[in-house]
């Protein structure tokens, strides 16, 4: 009797135990069919859209596999400055654009640190070693091969399996660098699986669910060469991202008289042919130009979006207007409301100052003319000289009315000031004081906030030239 007991005991383990063992086999047994396997059509596409993408930072490195650490500290047109975000990449661009005729160079403080396309950290020490670095790309309009119309959603996650298919590592992925990495070391695992399903994000920004290799491989080769992935080191073929038909129209609208500000076909710079010549922009498609008291009347047209904008321009007698341009940028961050174009080399702005003058609506003027501010003179220097001393017992007071009053003991002088530009740029107006005349410039806004205001000009070569800093008292 113990016997039979002893038997059906160690029968029923045994069947409990192999039950068991079953249940957790047919768990963590991997699916052939998701199981990456190294230097595979999917893995490669897979690696591809996790290298870095080095073309944000083209305007320092002129390299698409290369990403300069921020911050760095750079020189441009001979005026220093930090770049501690990519909103830097473009107060370089800025300085670029001040004048047409200048030759724009980038000066880096070296050492540097650099991010190579695989990932890895780098010292550069010099121009030399930065650009030994740059030959690993593919030249100046290269098409590198990290694949940036297609990313992966962050985070998802990889199952690990050893040779006996059993479960030994769940990797929680969160960048493009951890699947990288991973990728790289497929070669010591005995088998990896993605964790279905996962979503990838293209680039207008439309999330796709992805629930085995196959639908991966087949969205990440579907996205490759399907947008601009801006490689070329022609930073400035991008600002038109947000424009449309109808901004343009609004700019347009916005200001009747319009002005040529730059004209060059062929190289030849036509710009003062036009100078008695306004342009009347019409939102029916009409044109009117009106040049030396004659009257010509055409049509313009617009189409596209972003930066393939095309406006075609048709006036008889205007022949170097007469083609199709494309829209370059849409600015407000000068005097001017500027609209450029281009087509092929050929450069044609249109300006219009029909918002000067203006001391309402922008951050400018609200922040000056808040009720009961006080401001004073932190920081005067002209052509690098410091003359902030003059200006130290001076309390100034900004109006909304466009007075401006500059108080110092019981003496007060009042003078006149603009916010252009819809806050862009300041302008004073002081008369009949050898002191406060020195303020009397058109001034850039470089950096604003409730207590500071930083105001620069600038050389016809782009240097820096007087720098003013108003701090509320």
């Amino acid at each position: 009797m113990k016997f039979l007991k002893s038997t059906l005991l160690l029968l029923i383990a045994t069947l409990v135990l192999f039950s068991c063992r079953t249940e957790e086999i047919k768990i963590i047994d991997p699916p052939v069919k998701n199981a990456l396997v190294d230097k595979s059509p999917v893995v490669r596409l897979m690696n591809r859209t996790a290298l870095r993408d080095g073309s944000k930072d083209n305007i320092i490195d002129k390299a698409s596999c290369i990403t300069v650490k921020l911050p760095v500290t750079v020189t441009v047109n001979s005026n220093e400055i930090t770049i501690d975000n990519e909103d830097g990449y473009k107060e370089i661009e800025d300085l670029f654009d001040l004048f047409d005729d200048d030759v724009d160079t980038v000066e880096i403080k070296y050492p540097i640190e650099v991010i190579l396309s695989d990932h890895t950290v780098k010292t550069v020490n010099s121009d030399a070693e930065l650009k030994e670095l740059a030959g690993n790309c593919n030249g100046e309009n290269e098409e590198d091969d990290d694949i940036e119309c297609l990313d992966f959603e962050y985070p998802f996650s990889a199952s690990v399996f050893n040779e006996n298919n059993d479960l030994i590592l769940t990797l929680t992925l969160e960048d493009d660098e951890q699947l990288f990495k991973m990728l790289n070391d497929l070669e010591q695992y005995a088998a990896v699986t993605i964790n279905f399903p996962i979503k990838v994000k293209l680039s207008n920004d439309t999330l796709i669910t992805i629930n085995n290799l196959q639908e991966l491989e087949e969205a990440i080769n579907t996205a490759v060469n399907s947008c601009d992935e801006d490689d070329d080191n022609d930073y400035n073929d991008d600002d038109c991202d947000t424009c449309t038909t109808d901004i343009l129209n609004e700019f347009f609208g916005k200001c009747e008289e319009w002005k040529v500000d730059r004209l060059k076909i062929n190289g030849e710079d036509y710009t003062d042919n036009y100078e008695k010549a306004t342009f009347y922009f019409r939102e029916n498609g009409s044109l009117k130009i009106i040049k030396n008291g004659n009257i010509s009347e055409g049509e313009w047209t617009a189409s596209g979006e972003a930066n393939n904008i095309m406006i075609t321009i048709n006036v008889d007698g205007f022949d170097k207007f007469n083609k199709t341009w494309t829209l370059h940028e849409l600015d407000t961050d000068t005097d001017e409301i500027q609209v450029s174009l281009f087509s092929g080399e050929d450069k044609l702005r249109f300006e219009s100052s029909c918002n000067k003058g203006s001391n309402s609506g922008d951050n400018l003027s609200e922040t000056l003319a808040s009720p009961n501010n006080v401001w004073v003179v932190e920081k005067y220097s002209d052509n690098g000289e410091n003359l902030t001393q003059d200006f130290a017992e001076y309390e100034f007071y900004f109006e909304t009315s466009g007075v401006v009053k500059a108080k110092k003991g019981t003496s007060i002088h009042s003078g006149d000031w603009k916010s252009l530009d819809q806050g862009a740029k300041l302008s004073l107006e002081f008369e009949q004081h050898d002191i406060l005349e020195r303020l009397n410039e058109g001034w850039k806004v470089v950096e604003l906030s409730e207590s500071q205001i930083m105001l620069k000009t600038y050389t016809s070569s782009g240097t820096i030239e007087d720098i003013l800093i108003f701090n509320k008292k």
